[in-house]
C-alpha cells in the first residue's frame, strides 16, 4: 500500500486517501489513518479523496468507525464516481461530503492583479478567479466568501464569490464580474488626467468607512496593528517606542468598515459602477489604518525601489504619488496642503510601521531596515494624535 500522506493547517488535520480502498488494503488503510490521528491528538479530521479512485464496502466501514469517534468529519476533493457512491449508501446525508473543485488553468488569462493572499485573473468575459498563494487555502476562501456576504449586506457594494475551482495543486474561487475593468486600467489609459479614477477610488472607500456594523462581526485592525507594535517597540529607541504604543492606543476604537488591503487593483468598474473585491482583509477600525496600507501602496513601497510599484500597478511611481495625493485630498474634501500633510504624516506613522516589521521579519539588508525606521522616527516627531 502506497504510504498515506497528510498535512496540517491551523486545528485541521487532513489525511489523503488515494488509489483504491477495497477488502484487500482496509484493514491497513485503517491502521494508517488511526496512526496518523494518533500522533495529532485534538486536530479535526478532514479525509482528502483528491486522488481516490475506488472504495467498497469495507472502505465505508472504516468511515462509519471513524465518524463514531469524530461526529463532525469531512470527506472533500471526492470525484462523482465515487460520491455517487456516497451518495446511494447514504453517506451525503450522514456527513460531509464534498465533490473535487473543477479545474482550470490560468496561463493564458489575462492577469489583473496580485495582493498578499493570491493573484486575480480575467477568466472570460464574465469571470474573475483568485488563484490563492496558499495552497490549503480553503478556509481564506471560505472566509472570503463570509466576508463578502456580510459587506454586501451591509451595503459594499461587492461581487460575491460563487464558486471554488483546483488550480495546479492549490486553490481558487470565482466571481461574476461581467466586462469589468480595474481603476488601475483606467489609471494606465490616461495618466494625464487622474480625476475620474480618483473619484472611483475614493468615493468607493468612503462609502465603505460609513458603515457601520455590530461589534465582533469583523475583526479589529487596531489589535493586528497593537501587535505590531509589540513587535517593533524593541527595535526603537524608548522614547520612540512609547510614543508609537500611546498613539496607537489612542486611535478610537470604532465598528465602522474598512478594506484593509485597499489599492486600485481591487475596485473594478462595470458599466460605471465601483465594485469592490479581495474582501479576505476585511476589517473595522479607523479610517487612518486604512490610510496606513493605502500610502504604502502609492508610495512607501516604492521609496528604495520604483520598479516595485510599476511592476505592481503598470503606471510609474511619480504617477502613483499624484494619484495618492490627489486621493487624499479627495478622501478630506479640502485642498488645503498643510491640512493634506497633516493626515499624510498619521498615515505615514501606520504604512511605516508595516514596512518595518515586514522587513524585518524577512530579514532585510541593513539600508532598508534602517530607511524605514528613521521615517518612522521621523513620522513619529511630527504628530501628537492618529486622529482627524
Amino acid at each position: 500500500m502506497k504510504k498515506i500522506e497528510y498535512r496540517k493547517d491551523k486545528d485541521i488535520l487532513y489525511i489523503s486517501l488515494n488509489g483504491r480502498i477495497d477488502a484487500s488494503n482496509a484493514a491497513e488503510v485503517e491502521s494508517g489513518i488511526n496512526e496518523i490521528r494518533k500522533e495529532n491528538q485534538g486536530m479535526h479530521t478532514v479525509l482528502d479523496a483528491d486522488t481516490l479512485e475506488y472504495i467498497s464496502s469495507a472502505g465505508l466501514r472504516i468511515m462509519l468507525r471513524l465518524r463514531k469517534e469524530e461526529p463532525k468529519l469531512a470527506i472533500i476533493n471526492v470525484s462523482p464516481e465515487v460520491y455517487s457512491v456516497f451518495e446511494m449508501t447514504g453517506f451525503t446525508e450522514m456527513m460531509t461530503v464534498e465533490k473535487t473543485y473543477r479545474r482550470i488553468n490560468v496561463e493564458d488569462c489575462e492577469f489583473i492583479a496580485k495582493g498578499a493572499n493570491g493573484a486575480v485573473y480575467r477568466y472570460d468575459s464574465e469571470t474573475i478567479v483568485k488563484q490563492y498563494f496558499n495552497r490549503d487555502a480553503l478556509p481564506e476562501i471560505m472566509q472570503e466568501r463570509e466576508n463578502s456576504r456580510k459587506a454586501f449586506v451591509l451595503g459594499v457594494n461587492t461581487a460575491i464569490p460563487y464558486g471554488i475551482v483546483r488550480i495546479g495543486d492549490g486553490y481558487g474561487s470565482l466571481t461574476e464580474l461581467l466586462n469589468a475593468t480595474s481603476v488601475t486600467k483606467l489609471i494606465r489609459a490616461n495618466t494625464e488626467d487622474l480625476s475620474q479614477s480618483v473619484a472611483y477610488f475614493i468615493d468607493t472607500i468612503k462609502e465603505v468607512h460609513s458603515i457601520e456594523t455590530q461589534s465582533g462581526d469583523l475583526p479589529d485592525f487596531k489589535k493586528w496593528v497593537l501587535e505590531w507594535v509589540d513587535f517593533l517597540e524593541n527595535y526603537l529607541d524608548e522614547a520612540h517606542a512609547k510614543k508609537m504604543r500611546n498613539l496607537i492606543e489612542g486611535i478610537p476604537d470604532s465598528n465602522f468598515i474598512i478594506h484593509g488591503d485597499y489599492h486600485t487593483n481591487n475596485v473594478m468598474v462595470q458599466n460605471g459602477e465601483p465594485i469592490l473585491i479581495d474582501m479576505d482583509t476585511l476589517a473595522v477600525g479607523h479610517p487612518v489604518l486604512e490610510l496606513g496600507s493605502m500610502y504604502n501602496a502609492y508610495v512607501g513601497f516604492g521609496e528604495l525601489d520604483k520598479s516595485g510599484v510599476e511592476d505592481f500597478f503598470g503606471f510609474d511611481i511619480e504617477t502613483a504619488k499624484r494619484f495618492w495625493r490627489l486621493s487624499l485630498a479627495r478622501y478630506l474634501g479640502t485642498d488645503d496642503e498643510k491640512a493634506i500633510d497633516d493626515v499624510e504624516n498619521k498615515a505615514k506613522i501606520i504604512g511605516y510601521m508595516r514596512l518595518l516589521r515586514r522587513c524585518l521579519r524577512r530579514n532585510a539588508d541593513e539600508t532598508t531596515v534602517n530607511h524605514y525606521k528613521a521615517n518612522l522616527t521621523e513620522a513619529l516627531d511630527k504628530v501628537d494624535t492618529l486622529e482627524f
